[in-house]
This record gives C-alpha cells, sequence and structure tokens, in this order.
C-alpha cells in the first residue's frame, strides 16, 4: 500500500514531465524558458491565455492598408497577435534588447503581412487568389482548424509558432526554412530565403 509520501513523490514526477516538455518547447523560441509568456502564480487574466505572463501592447499601431486586399482588418491588432506584440513592439522595458529586427514600431505593421482579419469562404471567393479555410493544410487538418484563431482570424501565430512545432529562424509553420540560390540575369547568384510552401497553404498564387 502507498504511503501519503509516496504518492506525493509520483504526483510529483508525473507532475515534472510536461513541466520538462514544456521547457524544451520553450526553448526553441527563447532562452528564457517557459517563463517568458507563462508564470505560475499571478497570472494576467486573459482567456484563452494559460497562465500569461505579461500584459498586452500598449502600442498603437497603423494597419496593413491595401486597395486590393479584399478583407476587413481589425482597427488594431486583437487576439493572440496583442500578445506578440507585447515583446515586439519593441516598447517594453524588460524586452529592449530584443533584435531590432523582431519588432514592429506603430507604422510598421503596414509593410507586414497583414493580421487580424477574419479569413473564410466570402474573402476567398472575393479575393479570387485564396484557398477557401475549409481545405487541407499541410498540417493534417483544415486552413481554418490548423492556421485560424477561434474567431477565423489570421493572426501571427497563423504564420509562427512559438513552441516545439515552429521550424527555422522565425519559427515559421508549414516547410523546412531555408535559404535558395538563384541566377541573375547578369549570371550572378543570390541566396534568398525560400519555403513557398507555407505561402500555398492559403495562397494560390
Amino acid at each position: 500500500m502507498y504511503t501519503n509520501r509516496r504518492l506525493g513523490r509520483l504526483f510529483v514526477a508525473a507532475m515534472g514531465l510536461p513541466l520538462l516538455a514544456a521547457g524544451w518547447a520553450a526553448a526553441s523560441h527563447s532562452d528564457h524558458g517557459c517563463d517568458s509568456c507563462h508564470v505560475p502564480h499571478n497570472a494576467q487574466s486573459m482567456p484563452g491565455v494559460p497562465l500569461w505572463n505579461g500584459a498586452e501592447t500598449v502600442t498603437t499601431f497603423t494597419m496593413y492598408s491595401s486597395p486590393t486586399f479584399q478583407g476587413s482588418i481589425d482597427n488594431q491588432p486583437s487576439g493572440a497577435s496583442r500578445l506578440c506584440l507585447s515583446c515586439h513592439d519593441g516598447a517594453n522595458p524588460s524586452h529592449l534588447t530584443m533584435n531590432p529586427d523582431t519588432t514592429f514600431g506603430s507604422n510598421e505593421l503596414t509593410n507586414s503581412h497583414p493580421i487580424s482579419f477574419v479569413y473564410d469562404g466570402t474573402l476567398a471567393t472575393t479575393d479570387g487568389h485564396l484557398k477557401d479555410p475549409s481545405q487541407p493544410s499541410s498540417l493534417g487538418r483544415t486552413i481554418g482548424e490548423d492556421l485560424l484563431d477561434p474567431g477565423g482570424k489570421m493572426q501571427c501565430s497563423s504564420c509562427h509558432d512559438v513552441h516545439a512545432s515552429g521550424v527555422g529562424q522565425y519559427m515559421l509553420r508549414g516547410y523546412d526554412y531555408g535559404r535558395q540560390t538563384i541566377t541573375n540575369p547578369d549570371g550572378t547568384t543570390t541566396s534568398v530565403r525560400y519555403g513557398p510552401q507555407l505561402c500555398r497553404m492559403c495562397h494560390l498564387k
């Protein structure tokens, strides 16, 4: 028969396995470990975010805009994108050592892939160059299930996975991030980032 002490040891050992796995997962995104995003005590109350360690971004952004974009983008980043930008806006005093290449100032979302918009069948039909999100992704389920948030929106987390399954320098989903050497018209070569498989999960061109 197990004593309370033995049961306690079994409980601690059992709990240690997922915590160890979580540490490995976080290490792929940050050298700070799990507590860069999660904390067991005094966590912020953020719906759908377990034990969130931090706050939402306070930066006011100018959002992406293009005459060829057929969707409707939120006035400000929403959902998981706000959490990403709580560090990647470069304004958080505890993250001022972050690589400037991975931060976004108030006007810089205008130059990036649009985020915080509903991606649905209506948008796909209107645009004409997008797959319907009910179609399969290359990750095992549908585009909607694998890439979009619970509200059916495209967010930072649609293309980037902050946990263990992200690959390459920018933790992108869906392909082995790497480089390709292309030959220019003048015969010189250029090394470029390559991986259209990720883009083509949603885009038809």
